[in-house]
């Protein structure tokens, strides 16, 4: 009795844990994939729990019907087989295996196959340490951290990486997908919801692995045609000298060996494509997450990391140090690019 007391403990500590508000988390799907995720996991659970109860009841009540009482002289009859039993309780785990196996098949067929409707969005999806990298092909648009969609649309996403191995999860739009280097895997989505979902990398890739993190904004196709347009738009020009020497800092100083401004410009002839190894900063002000999505984008945070990345996110690539004039002037010009 004291072991099944424990056992019903941890249970409910499990329950109580596994309905903690905030969490992203498939169970309340908004797309496909994540409803046939979904619901195969609720398959798989009612499935566990009828032979849990099933399993345990015979237990207890095995352990109450046929124990050993104080009168009792006579040792029991000693039986030495059941086939009925045995053909009963091994078959039945097989059926319940290959009832699974049928369902896991079922499911990953529907998340693999292309959507029904065409797809509306073509999206490169890259993995850096420790930030994710947004590239509209279609649309002319590169932003990083934060994914905007429109509801209704099928996405189709290609996925790479620049380092090491990461995973793409967003688990209410998709499946877990490995981010591999030098290789290109697919993925797609689509989601009817607006709203905002988040993600995380689900594959430990360094010291900041769980500070990789996805924020995901569905709009309505008239909210993501405005973000497509703002997001079309030239840098503002700088306006003043402590904008100008942010402006230059960006495009042509210590800025510039991780950034781009706006459209990256083709390298000379016979030399290689520039690889960012930082975000693209146009419209920098228009997202509301910075560093992998771990903190939001305001002017105090964007300060703070300007003065000190690394305290905020130990071991990412910005290492260079400025000093104080440098970084009032980049705030000056930066908290314009919205």
């Amino acid at each position: 009795m004291r072991f099944l007391k424990k056992e019903l403990s941890v249970l409910a500590l499990t329950g109580v844990l596994s309905g903690c508000a905030g969490s992203p988390t498939f169970l309340t799907p908004a797309s496909p994939v994540a409803q046939d995720v979904a619901w195969l996991y609720r398959i798989i659970v009612y499935m566990a729990a009828v032979v849990f109860v099933l399993v345990e009841g015979l237990l207890i009540y095995s352990i109450f019907r046929f124990r050993r009482r104080s009168d009792d002289r006579v040792e029991p009859p000693q039986l030495y087989g059941n086939p009925r039993l045995e053909l009963i309780w091994t078959g039945t785990p097989v059926l319940l295996v290959a009832t699974l196996f049928v369902l896991t098949i079922r499911t990953m067929g529907a998340v693999a196959a292309p959507p029904a409707a065409s797809t509306d969005i073509q999206l490169r999806i890259i993995g850096h340490q420790w930030w994710w990298e947004f590239d509209y092909p279609d649309l002319g648009v590169v932003t990083a951290n934060e994914l905007h969609l429109p509801a209704g649309a099928a996405v189709h996403a290609t996925l790479d990486s620049v380092d090491v191995i990461h995973s793409f999860w967003i688990p209410q739009l998709s499946g877990k997908v490995d981010v591999i280097p030098g290789q290109t895997n697919t993925i797609w989505f689509q989601s009817d919801q607006p709203g905002e979902y988040h993600g995380q990398c689900a594959e430990f890739c360094g010291l900041n692995h769980a500070n990789m993190r996805i924020k995901a904004v569905v709009e309505t196709p008239a909210e993501f045609d405005a973000w497509v347009s703002n997001q079309k738009l030239p840098p503002p020009p700088a306006e003043g000298p402590a904008e100008q020497k942010a402006f230059d800092l960006i495009t042509h100083g210590i800025c510039s060996n991780c950034h781009a401004l706006g459209e990256v410009p083709p390298p000379p002839p016979g030399q290689p494509e520039k690889k960012l190894v930082g975000p693209n900063l146009n419209h920098l002000m228009s997202r509301s997450v910075i560093a992998g999505a771990t903190y939001e984008l305001t002017p105090d945070n964007l300060k703070r990391w300007l003065q000190d990345a690394q305290r905020m996110k130990p071991g990412n690539d910005m290492i260079v140090k400025l000093n104080p004039d440098e970084i009032e002037a980049l705030m000056a010009y930066l908290t314009r690019l919205k």
